[in-house]
């Protein structure tokens, strides 16, 4: 009896003992990690039909072990579009494990290095999700599940462009202008504990369904249509430029040489005097002044001299000139 009852306490003994040194074991591998400052926005309908959620977070290390383990981030179910970026590094976009579970998705990032006792580390997440109801009168439910212990935290809830009769519980007080010109509802938030949650209901009036500002690729196209560089835009303005100025000058050539063009001129040689023929027909009654024509050939002669003033060949006294000598030659 008396070794049954000392193998007994002897086995219970070192169950405590297991227990204990596997609770200080589990205590120092998974030090405690806590938010000291989180931003959350609230952006129903901002750039899409959807609801945008932006939680800006500071972690610290508050245990005296350094922590590389995960941070864990719980997701409303069928949310879209994650982005966790570390914001300790600028604004480092990182690449995390997202598991789909039966209540909710989960956005699961290893720490890259381990996270020193006292240290602390900036990550933002974005996510949409929606939870929307209604067509003109709208309402969705927010809810905040804590998953690390929160010693404060700032909720601001963005009311959508040409949505009116907002309404928010519980109540955040008058509404501010903010970014863009939104009117915001925040509410401060301290102390939360570790799975504390935090339900916000939000209505609002709106029947445009377009969302608050233009979605990102939209807007990049029309940036890049009006933020032009200056460079692209000179250099276009003096193509054209070159391009005027080259034409107007070819055109103001051709005009000149056809205004300076002058017939050929040719001189009689019983005047001395220039005259304005350019017509070989013409150039023949030169040699003929010392032929008697006879009056077939000269009526022939007088109507091509007709035919080259009206045609402009030759001036008006030129004609009369060389008409007069053909009638001295017909009344010979």
């Amino acid at each position: 009896m008396r070794q049954s009852k000392a193998k007994k306490w002897f086995f219970s003994l070192i169950i405590v003992l297991s227990l204990i040194i596997g609770t200080k074991t589990t205590c120092a591998e998974t030090p405690k990690l806590e938010i000291i400052n989180m931003d959350i926005n609230v952006m129903p309908e901002y750039d899409t039909p959807d609801i945008l959620l932006i939680y800006s977070v500071d972690l610290k290390n508050s245990s005296d072990q350094p922590y590389s383990g995960e941070f864990v981030w719980n997701l409303p179910k069928n949310s879209k579009r994650y982005t966790v970026a570390d914001k300790t590094k600028g604004d480092n976009h990182v690449e995390p494990t997202v598991k789909h579970n039966e209540k909710n998705d989960q956005i699961v990032w290893k720490f890259p290095e381990p996270l020193q006792p006292g240290e602390t580390k900036s990550v933002q997440i974005e996510y949409y999700y929606n939870n929307l109801e209604g067509n003109l009168d709208k309402t969705f439910v927010y809810d905040y599940i804590s998953e690390y212990p929160v010693t404060q935290a700032q909720v601001s809830v963005f009311q959508p462009k040409k949505a009116s009769n907002m309404v928010v519980t519980p109540d955040f007080g008058q509404a501010q202008t903010g970014y863009e010109g939104f009117s915001v509802y925040k509410k401060e938030l301290k102390n939360l504990k570790l799975g504390e949650s935090v339900q916000i209901k939000v209505s609002y009036t709106k029947s445009d369904p377009n969302p608050s500002v233009a979605p990102l690729s939209e807007q990049k196209a029309q940036s890049d249509l009006s933020t032009q560089s200056p460079q692209s835009k000179s250099t276009s303005a003096t193509v054209v430029l070159v391009f005027l100025t080259a034409f107007v000058g070819v055109l103001g050539l051709i005009i000149y040489k056809a205004m300076s063009r002058k017939p050929i001129s040719t001189y009689r040689n019983s005047t001395h005097h220039e005259e304005f023929i350019i017509d070989e027909e013409f150039r023949e009654l030169q040699s003929s002044h010392n032929k008697q024509p006879s009056r077939k050939k000269l009526k022939a002669e007088k109507r091509k001299l007709r035919d080259a003033l009206l045609c402009g060949r030759i001036s008006e006294e030129t004609y009369h000139q060389l008409l007069a000598e053909l009638n001295e030659e017909e009344d010979s």
